[in-house]
């Protein structure tokens, strides 16, 4: 579905903030969460020198929200890359979103541009998808 004004205007601050933090091969990716309450968060991703130890931006905008208000709803997420495109949700990201946002929608790009999808569209058979909270 096409993304409202406001979807449009997260993405856009997603890629000025990327555009602002971003350091050579670390902080490559912005995220950008809006919640239900009308709140928005801006997070980087955190690179690692152990690759496992790396986090997506995501899961940070994700706790930033959170950490502000346990209470408020992930209505939305997006993730640009450093060139200011939008990028799908990883896997384990997709997983986690189902958890503070199951109800939201995700940008995936299209073309140029992002469609907002359901969440839920993206990980039809999550795991452990009968243990989730609704």
């Amino acid at each position: 579905m096409r993304p409202d004004p406001v979807q449009v205007e997260a993405v856009e601050a997603a890629r000025d903030f990327i555009a602002t933090r971003k350091r050579g091969d670390w902080h490559a990716v912005a995220s950008v969460v809006l919640t239900e309450k009308g709140e928005r968060y801006l997070a980087i991703n955190l690179d690692s020198t152990l690759p496992r130890a790396s986090v997506c931006a995501e899961p940070i905008a994700i706790g930033m929200a959170m950490a502000a208000d346990p209470e408020d709803r992930v209505t939305f997420c997006a993730a640009v890359n450093r060139h200011g495109k939008v990028i799908p949700p990883c896997g384990a990201c997709r997983e986690l979103m189902l958890d503070y946002g199951a109800d939201a929608a995700v940008a995936i790009p299209e073309g140029e541009s992002f469609v907002a999808v359901p969440m839920r569209d993206l990980v039809p058979s999550a795991y452990k998808q009968d243990r989730r909270k609704s």
